[in-house]
């Protein structure tokens, strides 16, 4: 059996119980189909009043950039590599609206975490992770000719304004109120923050083509003796449950290595990434931790049941303790996460050494049984990468592989029915009748936001 086979059932639990296809962005829980998106996720209204807690942890939509990040760059890796199934091309089109709402809907060019189910609330703490996040994908999508031109000028605009919001603030991270945003920022010229600062900058960089941009970067790409470039692990080394936060170290380093113009730079870049994927490998067995016997228990992610406790007992406010298979779920997704931080380097000698664990984790979880995203987001570039790595489905990457040089328009593709409408059991949420759910997918959409056109190569 491909393992293609076991993908589509990780891409069908995510489509169906994670993905709110209305604005293109994920949930980081899984909603019960006649109850899709969740009541339980907190409202706009509950999100400005910082309920849950300041950063949404809990509230349904704290990871949702992370994740929309790694769904992105993996249905994109398929479209890239001519792997994808009927249908992916449905989805990446709606995670383009979901990437250039992240950046678009607050005001100031503020980056959210993610939405409420409404598409419009958000809580108004930053996160580095998301930067690195944001920035890894933005750069993917102007990086790519499976993406059209229309949209890679959209993606550009808004790195465009979100850079220039950082500026502004001199690389301090802040709230959506201007004050100074908890934890980790990217500001200071060292081996710890530096490197979401030189992704940022990158990015930047290759969305406007300016001298001025490139000229910041390689300004603050040498400063204090390339401070910024050094090795970092935290205290004690790094754990399994730190593999989410290397994983998007790892991404920042990636866009550093691809696009930094200085070779010396770019070799510094690559012997950071196989650091970190020399500390990834020791944990791409962490998904064995996973306890089968909690899939008997019924999660209930209502939050506002829970009893209240201090930040100081729980960041998030409240008491977590019913939510057991949210931090079981975490195992899968720190291996899976440590697998694709090893991938990254594109080093298929270093990708042999997770291969097996990766593979084994891909094929042995019920992926049916997950209820957090974090677990299921990195598997579909996990499979990607590793294909085009050579570690399975080789057979079905060389019939499927296109040819590089003619590029052909997916306009046709939308005089076909709606793909929701055909597939309602993938559609993963309840349809409105279609005029009303077209008209409301209409008003949700930013103003020029991709989604119609975009341009591939062409099948043998």
């Amino acid at each position: 059996m491909h393992l293609d086979e076991t993908i589509r059932s990780i891409q069908a639990a995510i489509e169906q119980k994670f993905l709110f296809r209305k604005i293109g962005l994920p949930f980081d829980y899984a909603s019960p189909p006649d109850d899709f998106p969740s009541k339980c996720f907190a409202t706009a209204k509950e999100a400005r009043a910082n309920l849950p807690n300041p950063s949404g942890l809990g509230g349904g939509y704290h990871f949702s950039c992370r994740n929309h990040a790694l769904l992105f760059d993996g249905y994109l890796l398929r479209v890239e590599a001519g792997i994808e199934s009927p249908g992916d091309e449905a989805i990446l089109d709606r995670l383009i609206g979901g990437l250039i709402r992240l950046a678009t809907v607050a005001p100031k060019s503020f980056l959210v975490s993610g939405l409420a189910p409404d598409g419009r609330g958000f809580y108004g703490q930053p996160r580095r992770e998301n930067h690195a996040a944001w920035a890894f994908a933005a750069l993917r999508g102007l990086s790519t000719a499976a993406i059209s031109p229309e949209s890679q000028e959209k993606f550009r605009s808004i790195a465009g304004k979100w850079f220039e919001r950082l500026r502004r603030d001199k690389f301090r991270l802040t709230c959506i109120d201007g004050k100074a945003a908890p934890g980790g920022g990217i500001a200071l010229p060292d081996a710890d923050e530096g490197v979401f600062l030189l992704a940022a900058m990158l990015t930047a960089a290759k969305a406007s083509g300016e001298d001025r941009d490139a000229q910041a970067y390689a300004q603050a790409a040498g400063e204090n003796e390339r401070a910024r470039f050094g090795g970092f692990a935290p205290e004690g080394g790094w754990t399994a449950a730190m593999m989410p936060e290397l994983l998007w170290r790892q991404a920042a380093w990636s866009v550093v290595r691809d696009q930094d113009p200085d070779g010396d730079r770019k070799a510094l870049a690559r012997m950071r990434m196989e650091e970190y994927a020399a500390a990834a490998a020791e944990h791409a067995g962490a998904w064995r931790a996973w306890d089968r016997t909690l899939l008997e228990e019924k999660p209930d992610f209502d939050w506002r049941k829970a009893p209240k406790v201090s930040s100081e007992e729980s960041v998030r406010g409240f008491d977590a303790s019913g939510w057991r298979r949210v931090e079981n779920d975490q195992a899968v997704g720190s291996a899976l996460a440590a697998a694709l931080t090893v991938f990254l380097t594109g080093d298929a000698a270093l990708a042999e050494s997770v291969a097996g664990e990766a593979e084994a984790c891909l094929r042995e979880i019920p992926w049916d049984g997950i209820v957090a995203l974090s677990a299921l987001a990195p598997a579909v570039g996990v499979h990607a990468r590793g294909v085009e790595l050579g570690l399975w489905d080789k057979e079905l990457y060389d019939d499927r592989r296109e040819t590089p040089s003619v590029e052909v328009s997916f306009a046709a593709k939308y005089l076909e029915p709606d793909y929701d409408e055909a597939h309602p059991e993938q559609a993963g949420h309840r349809h409105a009748p279609p005029g009303k759910r077209r008209r409301a997918e209409e008003e949700a959409k930013p103003e020029g936001g991709g989604q119609k056109k975009r341009r591939r190569r062409k099948r043998r």
